[in-house]
């Protein structure tokens, strides 16, 4: 059995993007739970209408790139009953430049794997 659940929510500005993804399957007795998570924001947007323009914003720029704020990885595993979960949050800072436009984004990534089930509790003990 697998379950898929997927949401695409943008605000009314345009300015939030959230997606999430969320999987449920079951094989052999251990149901295994997976999610991601993404959400961008948009702080800024620049019109850059020649190359002129282009040429002074990277010069201000060059070099700084996407910018990492925060990274967290969580395991824990439960030897009790066997259940197990994984968790990597990421968060940072990016520019995006489509055609003239330069787009200043943060944005929060998560994914997450839970797993428990009688299969894993026998492995356990």
């Amino acid at each position: 059995m697998r379950d898929i659940l997927f949401k695409n929510l943008t605000t009314s500005d345009r300015h939030r993007r959230d997606i999430f993804l969320s999987e449920c399957s079951e094989q052999h007795g251990v149901t295994t739970k997976t999610q991601k998570h993404f959400i961008y924001y948009i702080r800024d947007h620049s019109f850059l209408g020649n190359s002129e323009k282009l040429g002074v914003w990277l010069k201000k720029y060059a070099g700084k790139g996407p910018h990492l704020k925060n990274l967290s990885v969580l395991k824990n595993y439960d030897s009790k009953t066997g259940e197990e979960s994984f968790e990597v949050k990421l968060a940072g800072h990016l520019y995006v430049l489509r055609e003239q436009d330069i787009f200043d984004v943060d944005f929060t990534q998560i994914f997450k794997i839970d797993r428990k089930g009688e299969a894993l509790r026998k492995k356990a003990n």
